[in-house]
């Protein structure tokens, strides 16, 4: 006969760095599981940043003949277009090498932004490094992987090419448009998953027992991801005694993604031939 445990982060237990995201919970007396377990109906507060301190709030510019390299770092927060369109005007301003003033504006036609030079001088030049160029040569930024440039260039849509150049007389237009949907899907592991291949997550993991499709839930809302297959399920290695179970909430990149807010769900626990 199937049974469930209900789960819930702020019933978490203490444990070191614990958090919404990062949790483990303590059964009231130990249990002994067994056969496979779904995790049901996944409930998470849509709470997510744009832009992450350490994670994707640089961009990497140079300006003039003498190609300066500057790193800008953009202000952590929720945006939408507009407002990342003014927090990155804000940094290209900030210690600008330039004579002239940056500006930068979003097409709703074309679904891009455009940056250009204000009261501009002759010499006055920049390129933004996209990030298939910054790919190549991190290194030329004093970064020691790829890992480490922590881009923005994908929520502004400067991805694809080598630079995105404007001077005193030309404006410079984004090759993508911009992505403000932090995450599209996230990933919940678990002590559960047991390890097995059963379940392989992008990065390798063998320990993933649910994909959440955050989808395009508003700013704030609440996700409630209901997703479910036949096959969506893991597979209990003998019959374990259970006293604790430890939770992850990932992204594609295998970080732990910070929820500020409570994480729900629950397990379901049924014999293999149910």
């Amino acid at each position: 006969m199937p049974w469930k445990l209900y789960i819930d982060s702020r019933k978490r237990v203490p444990k070191a760095g614990s958090t919404d995201s990062d949790f483990a919970i303590a059964m009231p007396y130990p249990i002994t599981v067994s056969g496979k377990a779904y995790v049901d109906v996944v409930i998470l507060t849509n709470s997510f940043y744009t832009i992450r301190t350490g994670e994707n709030d640089k961009v990497y510019i140079d300006e003039l003949a003498a190609q300066t390299k500057r790193v800008l770092t953009l202000p952590p927060g929720q945006y939408n277009v507009y407002s990342l369109k003014d927090a990155l005007m804000v940094a290209m301003n900030s210690n600008k090498a330039i004579t002239g003033q940056y500006q930068v504006t979003y097409s709703g036609a074309l679904n891009r932004y455009i940056i250009g030079i204000v009261n501009p001088v002759g010499t006055d030049q920049f390129r933004i490094w996209m990030e298939a160029e910054l790919k190549l040569y991190f290194s030329v930024w004093g970064v020691s992987s790829v890992q480490g440039l922590n881009s923005a260039n994908r929520q502004l849509g400067f991805l694809e090419g080598s630079t995105l150049d404007g001077d005193a007389t030309t404006s410079a237009q984004a090759p993508e448009s911009p992505d403000i949907q932090p995450y599209k899907q996230l990933f919940l592991r678990s002590n559960l998953g047991g390890g097995s291949s059963e379940s392989l997550g992008v990065n390798g993991e063998t320990d993933i027992v649910r994909r959440i499709v955050v989808g395009n839930v508003p700013v704030n809302h609440v996700v409630h991801d209901m997703h479910a297959q036949p096959l969506d399920c893991v597979t209990i290695n003998g019959t374990p005694e259970i006293n604790q179970l430890w939770f992850q909430l990932i992204d594609i990149e295998g970080r732990i993604v910070s929820t500020d807010q409570p994480i729900s769900f629950s397990i379901i626990f049924a014999n293999l031939d149910e």
